[in-house]
């Protein structure tokens, strides 16, 4: 599966020290989506329908994460991904 380059600029919004200015994840989450606009969003909301309908291994999804250029680790990479699709409209 290709992975978008939409997909790459959103995940390089997570990084250390990213969260300092957030109480919950849900902000951290609308705070990354900022970073692009909602053109960018669509694509990277298409690519994570179905990237997780195909049921990954929690180890190829944190595969995935990592080779966006991730600067941040999530214990619940399934959990994150999902969210992160969920708060795009």
């Amino acid at each position: 599966m290709v992975v978008p380059k939409e997909f790459v600029y959103v995940v390089e919004c997570f990084y250390q020290g990213s969260d300092e200015e957030v109480s919950t994840m849900e902000e951290w989450v609308a705070k990354a989506l900022r970073c692009s606009d909602k053109q960018d969003q669509a694509a990277v909301k298409r690519f994570l329908q179905e990237l997780l309908a195909q049921n990954p291994t929690d180890a190829e999804l944190q595969r995935i994460w990592n080779d966006a250029g991730a600067n941040y680790f999530f214990e619940d990479i399934r959990g994150v991904l999902t969210l992160i699709r969920d708060a795009i409209d």
